[in-house]
């Protein structure tokens, strides 16, 4: 509630970050955060990278021409890759930017630093949607009234896009398959 209130408050000051600047955020590791292991919760981490990617749409100004345009946006997918765990304590600091985007989502970058060591690094994809229906990220732009160039996106994003292609062609066809002998 009080993240609701304190983003409220802080969406009205002007941009001082461009749309595709790093942002970044510095943390804790709290008690609460950790899981039966002793160490940062995979859960954890997704409420991390939504309050970082909070702070990323306000810093650039893009949630004001969301609100102002009624526009939301919904992660579609993550891939997260652990790489070291966050200890109880722990200070760290989550890294978020923006990619790029193609003609259908938004694609951004996270990273969980911690004593200059990659710790996990995660890859999402956002669609963004307008009166309930999904719009491409250009009619977000043209609603939104930005009007910038996305960067041409790197390799992995489209190795990535494959995967998950191919992730969803398969699992289609493994729910008809369950199903025909209902």
């Amino acid at each position: 509630m009080f993240e609701l209130i304190r983003t409220a408050v802080r969406r009205r000051k002007p941009p001082t970050h461009g749309l595709f600047d790093l942002v970044s955020m510095d943390f804790r590791v709290s008690l609460w955060d950790l899981d039966h292991n002793m160490h940062l919760n995979n859960a954890k981490y997704l409420k991390f990278m939504d309050r970082c990617r909070l702070e990323h749409s306000i810093v650039t100004g893009l949630m004001n021409k969301l609100i102002e345009a009624r526009c939301h946006a919904v992660v579609a997918n993550t891939e997260v890759a652990y790489v070291r765990e966050l200890r109880p304590y722990q200070r760290f600091t989550v890294h978020t930017r923006i990619l790029g985007w193609d003609d259908k989502y938004v694609y951004y970058d996270q990273q969980f630093e911690s004593q200059n060591k990659l710790h996990t690094h995660a890859l999402l994809r956002v669609i963004h949607f307008h009166n309930g229906k999904p719009i491409s990220p250009s009619t977000v732009q043209d609603i939104a009234g930005v009007t910038v160039a996305p960067p041409v996106l790197p390799s992995y994003i489209e190795n990535w896009k494959t995967l998950l292609q191919t992730k969803r062609q398969y699992t289609e066809r493994e729910f008809e398959s369950l199903h025909q002998n209902d």
